[in-house]
């Protein structure tokens, strides 16, 4: 199965969750849009024993199926009871564990995969309210526990994975519109106190080494909208969005901390990461994706047998993000990406690995990169499925150097710069960008003095910044163009590099 087909199953099933407690405040309506919900999206749901009276209407025996060529699901409840309160409200309590079965096919002539998922969820409810077709659902959990059970099938033993989730504190509004089955549109808000994880995998009998992961997050809220186009086109065609889809999200959390072991006879190794806060921000349409995402007060550490000494990185702030344009235009688009690690420290033993005498600074380390441009997309990828894409999907047509900084060993170097591309299999730029370094020539000296810069290299260096670079504004400062023109000439300083 593609992993594109799998994303869009999981977004069908997303979409049936966000609106099966349904557009009605009666039970009976509401049982009758959820199943009429199901058949546009190629799902069936049934019931064995459906009973109503006073205003409550109780599902026995739920069940919800999908299947295709590559995967089938089966998601069991043993009861859903949806009351009527008598003012204007409709509350579903849930039984406490939602039992997923799943089913994916394999290689020809092997035994499809099977894996087991429940969704443990005492106390659940969801009470919604509002005027038909324009819902406000209210999610509420003390907590929920995801567990996967065992994963059988295939060719071979398969490894034991083990994987528990827990969600502590789940509250959630959810604003739909779905007044129309070709256009269904939600808002969420949602938060919770903590989300924690444990995952392990022991290989079968005869075979060594194992794997163990955890983590846990605390104070996770989060805004989003989701525009799920036509049900029945996701249904129909999986692996690609459909027309209207999109979403945007923004997630914000406190502490976050993550830990990898894998353990084997001939090594291994353990990975820890934490943070004192962070963000991450996403959006999806007809006009573009873009991620953003951003940490606080990070440490990192990697140990390992195979390692000279183990290594320890802490970070003041990161922060990572792009935007891509994906519908085929013959206009150009806009687009961008910024990178920027600040305040970078390693512990001194990675530092004397290669500067024992201490001749080179220890400062925090600080790399920012910050580009924008514009460029050509010739196929509409939303609606193109990617084995149907043959050759660039775009052109390059400008790009902008915004900032630049690399600050490291006393040195610091910045940027900015511009240029344009003419159409072509391979576009050329047409531009110049404006480098400065500060400090050159103190760490040409202390890369001397801590033996990483051979005496008889020293001249040779200083002779190459002369000759490519002139003097800057400050002390120790030097700077240069890299001019490129047409034809795919290059200077540095006026100095033909071609």
């Amino acid at each position: 199965m593609s992993q594109h087909k799998t994303r869009f199953l999981t977004l069908s099933a997303l979409a049936i969750c966000m609106a099966q407690p349904a557009l009605s405040l009666t039970a009976e309506e509401l049982w009758a849009e959820w199943q009429a919900q199901a058949v546009a999206m190629g799902q069936t749901i049934t019931a064995k024993q459906v009973t109503a009276e006073n205003g409550v209407l109780t599902l026995r025996g739920y069940a919800s199926q999908f299947s295709d060529d590559d995967v089938s699901t089966l998601g069991q409840l043993d009861q859903v009871v949806m009351t009527e309160t008598g003012d204007g409200r409709v509350v579903v309590t849930l039984s406490d564990t939602y039992a997923i079965r799943m089913s994916f096919a394999t290689e020809p002539g092997a035994a499809p995969i099977e894996a087991v998922v429940n969704v443990i969820m005492p106390g659940m409810t969801i009470t919604a309210s509002g005027d038909a077709g324009a819902r406000i659902f209210a999610y509420d959990a003390p907590r929920i526990t995801i567990e996967v059970g065992p994963i059988t099938g295939g060719m071979g033993l398969l490894p034991k994975i083990d994987l528990t989730i827990a969600i502590e504190d789940y509250a959630a509004t959810v604003q739909t519109d779905g007044r129309d089955l070709a256009d269904m549109r939600s808002i969420t808000t949602s938060s919770t106190s903590a989300i924690s994880g444990a995952f392990s995998l022991t290989p079968p009998p005869g075979e060594d080494g194992s794997l163990a992961a955890s983590f846990a997050i605390e104070s996770i809220a989060e805004t989003g909208t989701v525009s799920f186009g036509n049900l029945a086109a996701i249904a129909k065609t999986p692996d690609v969005l459909p027309p209207g889809f999109g979403f945007q999200s923004d997630l914000r959390h406190d502490s976050a901390s993550f830990e990898l072991r894998f353990a084997h006879p001939s090594g291994g190794f353990e990975f820890l990461t934490a943070s004192q806060g962070g963000s991450v921000q996403t959006s999806l349409s007809e006009a573009g994706l873009s991620f953003g995402s951003a940490t606080t007060g990070s440490s990192s550490s990697f140990r390992g047998p195979d390692l000279p000494v183990g290594v320890d990185i802490a970070m003041a702030s990161a922060e990572f993000g792009f935007s891509v344009p994906l519908a085929q235009s013959d206009s150009a688009q806009p687009f961008g990406a910024r990178l920027a690690y600040q305040d970078v420290v390693l512990n001194p033993e990675i530092w004397d690995l290669f500067d024992p005498a201490q001749a080179i600074p220890r400062d925090p380390i600080s790399v920012i990169a910050d580009v924008t441009g514009s460029l050509r997309v010739l196929v509409d990828l939303l609606s193109t499925a990617p084995d149907q894409i043959t050759g660039m999907p775009g052109e390059l047509v400008d790009l902008s150097l915004n900032e630049l900084r690399i600050a490291v060993a006393g040195a610091e170097l910045t940027g900015t710069g511009a240029a344009v591309f003419a159409p072509g299999p391979s576009p050329r730029p047409v531009g110049s960008v404006d480098l400065q370094l500060a400090g050159s020539n103190a760490l040409l000296d202390r890369l001397k003095n801590s033996g990483l810069l051979p005496v008889e290299q020293l001249a040779m260096a200083r002779g190459l910044l002369a000759a490519f670079t002139r003097p800057g504004a400050g002390p120790d400062t030097v700077q240069t163009t890299i001019a490129f023109t047409e034809g795919g000439g290059i200077t540095a300083n006026g100095v033909p590099l071609q």
